[in-house]
């Protein structure tokens, strides 16, 4: 599938090293396209993985189900692998695949533009630098901008005060008094990991969260010899993560669903089962139904809570001073870190790339209006341009990894398709297509009256998908050429 050039442009920019970024490129090289670069701002690849560092930071996915299928590991050390094995094991598949040569890392993209004459992209870099590509692929991730919330104050704070994503090396919390603001993902893994070194621990919690046992545990020396013997038990193993996810977790998503009344019930008595204290299981338990937010894993969280120099506030923050946090009931609680557990710009999508595209038109522009794309990778009026993990691909139920190798699988097919041409998709197309997941977004949980960062400012929902991975896999086997328009 090799496209032919004479000159220096590249068949392909990819922007993003993390699990999106990785795997288009070992798909670019399996399908015998090598003239790629992978452009990435950091400092190393993996992308989350690289940039959350924090404290028990790992995955909500069984390791087994989050990786890429072709190169399974039987070497994780247990059902869900910490960030210090899933960054190693991206690292290792670069160099496996043969693309670690093709990564720039600390190169940002911070513009890009399409010439309508020479027909091809435009991409300048932070520091100045020009690329050239016929096709570009932006896999830089929906999670990767984070929120810093408007606290009155919080720039006056003297002590440390970070994002988790962006964790100091060499941090030392011995003897002292950290704060945690925000109670969901990161948080029920950040407190349990460091409740034994710090003085006094207190989180700062806006919203109840439903959380279900992670029955976690390490994989026997035995089991691993299994899966390096015989390798087809792990694919048998992912597979059935596969579908039992989709049969039955799945299901929790839909309105007024059994399984999610099941689950609802399961994880408020898990949590009755630790938790005693009457003003303590008041805090925790949600108001909303289940699977409206995201769901939480933990086996030590509610434990946690449980310590003596650990406290939960519920009331809202008012304040900030140099040493302090107050709450709007007026308590002050001194502070020497606080770290700011409060995720990330999930629906601004492609934040500090400016993306302009045929005729001059701005997909900024475009998302102000509808935050969308057609089956999340392409955008009408911005030729050989695709994303992954664009609008509506997201998931509650399984891994992002069945998504990301779909669209890979996508986009290879389309640039196979169109070689030295363009293609762009169809306005109506893709009006068309978001028309309908609006509709079926309706039959979902998401959709019902509590706020969370799924929903865009308007009240829509530009980050989920709204069906089980089996279906996005079949809609993604195949483009529809009839929805683009193709130049030769």
């Amino acid at each position: 599938m090799k496209i032919e050039t004479k000159d220096p442009v590249l068949d392909v920019a990819i922007i993003g090293a993390g699990f999106s970024g990785i795997g288009m490129g070992i798909g670019l090289m399996r399908a015998g396209i090598s003239n790629f670069i992978i452009f990435e701002k950091s400092d190393g690849l993996s992308g989350t993985w690289h940039d959350n560092t924090y404290p028990g930071a790992g995955c909500d996915v069984p390791s087994h189900l989050y990786c890429y299928s072709y190169a399974p590991n039987p070497e994780w050390s247990r059902i869900y692998s910490l960030q210090g094995e899933i960054k190693p094991y991206v690292e290792d598949c670069a160099h496996r695949f043969g693309i670690a040569g093709n990564v720039h890392l600390n190169t940002a993209i911070t513009e890009m533009h399409f010439d309508d004459t020479a027909r091809h992209w435009v991409l300048s870099t932070a520091s100045g630098e020009r690329f050239s590509a016929r096709y570009v692929i932006s896999a830089t991730g929906p999670l990767s901008i984070p929120f810093i919330p408007p606290i009155e104050g919080l720039k006056k704070f003297k002590g440390q005060v970070f994002h988790s994503a962006r964790w100091p090396k060499g941090l030392s919390l011995k003897d002292k008094n950290v704060a945690i603001i925000g109670s969901a993902a990161s948080t029920v893994q950040i407190a349990p990991a460091i409740v034994d070194e710090v003085a006094d621990l207190t989180i700062f919690q806006r919203t109840a969260n439903y959380i279900v046992p992670r029955r976690d545990r390490a994989y026997r020396s035995g089991e691993k010899a299994r899966w390096r013997r015989f390798p087809f038990l792990l694919r048998l193993k992912r597979a059935w993560m596969d579908k039992s996810r989709d049969f039955f977790s799945f299901r929790a998503f839909r309105k007024n669903s059994r399984v999610a009344k099941m689950m609802s019930s399961a994880a408020l008595r898990s949590m009755r089962d630790i938790v005693h204290d009457p003003d303590l299981r008041a805090k925790l338990t949600p108001d909303y139904p289940l699977g409206c937010k995201r769901i939480l894993l933990s086996d030590d969280y509610y434990q946690t809570l449980l310590r003596g120099h650990v406290n939960l506030v519920a009331d809202p923050i008012s304040h900030m001073s140099e040493e302090s946090i107050y709450t709007q009931a007026g308590r002050e609680i001194p502070v020497d870190i606080v770290v700011l557990a409060t995720g990330f710009k999930a629906t601004e999508f492609q934040a500090g790339l400016r993306i302009t595209g045929q005729g001059g038109c701005d997909l900024h522009e475009r998302f102000s209006k509808r935050l969308s794309a057609y089956r999340g990778v392409s955008y009408p009026g911005f030729p050989n341009f695709f994303t992954i993990l664009g609008p509506n691909t997201g998931l509650g139920h399984s891994s992002m990894i069945l998504i990301i190798e779909a669209q890979i699988g996508y986009i290879l097919k389309a640039i196979e398709h169109t070689g030295q041409g363009t293609l762009d998709v169809r306005e109506d197309a893709e009006a068309r297509y978001n028309d309908e997941i609006a509709a079926d977004l309706e039959n979902m949980v998401w959709a019902t009256s509590c706020n969370s960062w799924y929903k865009a400012a308007d009240g829509t929902i530009p980050t989920l998908w709204p069906h089980s991975t089996a279906q996005f896999r079949t809609l993604m086997a195949q483009p529809d050429f009839k929805d683009y328009e193709i130049t030769p």
